[in-house]
């Protein structure tokens, strides 16, 4: 367990991870959104939509709980098994599409658990008004029944 003081650090150190993992090599474009290459567009949306969530969680990492960093560590175990299937003649490997559903039930965890702690969060922060914050908040991907 993560004990309550240690939080705001490791998650200051996953959320950077993080986005790097959800998205595998990301770009600038002019619009300032993030851009990726997985082959698999369901990871690239899901990618999207994780940035966007941890630029809300980043502005207070309190906010996020032990199931959004649990699920944070778990996207990043999936996306080095991800990497390393990638590495193995991906055109001759069957494995890859296995790797990449796992991925990706991971970032629907992260989105569902980091998610409801940004949203949760934004509603909180009404009270102290702050730009980026609120272009975040009102950026956040919406929510799924």
């Amino acid at each position: 367990m993560i004990k309550r003081h240690s939080r705001p650090a490791l998650l200051l150190a996953l959320l950077p991870l993080a986005v790097a993992l959800a998205v595998p090599v990301a770009a600038r474009a002019d619009d300032g959104e993030a851009k990726t290459n997985d082959d698999d567009p369901t990871i690239n949306q899901q990618g999207f939509a994780i940035n966007k969530i941890l630029r809300v969680l980043q502005t207070n990492p309190d906010a996020a709980g032990d199931s959004c960093i649990n699920a944070l560590k778990e996207m990043h175990q999936a996306q080095t098994a991800l990497g390393k299937e990638e590495g193995i003649d991906p055109e001759h490997n069957q494995d890859i599409g296995v790797a990449r559903d796992v991925l990706s039930s991971e970032m629907e965890d992260v989105t569902n658990m980091c998610g409801a702690d940004a949203r949760t969060y934004c509603r909180k922060a009404t009270d102290h008004p702050d730009p980026k914050l609120t272009a975040a908040c009102n950026a956040l991907p919406a929510e799924e029944d």
